[in-house]
């Protein structure tokens, strides 16, 4: 299948749905939204608390290990 072919499969399916019950501008803001992250990455936000949490836990068990070589020395 071609890009021609899906867009044509996809306004055949787009014709049988009821329409959005939205304002005309609430439309085009998510519209505008959805054109400008359409190719965009995932934001460097989503990896940054996965990462915190890991360095928290590593340290965290690097304390525990300290503490508890200390306690059989």
């Amino acid at each position: 299948m071609s890009y021609e072919d899906d867009a044509a499969r996809l306004g055949e399916l787009g014709q049988g749905l009821a329409p959005i019950d939205l304002p005309a501008d609430s439309a085009e803001r998510i519209a505008r939204r959805a054109r400008n992250s359409v190719g965009r990455g995932p934001s460097l936000a989503r990896f940054v608390e996965p990462a915190l949490a890991t360095v928290f836990a590593i340290s965290y068990l690097a304390w525990a290990i300290v503490r508890v070589l200390e306690a059989l020395k």
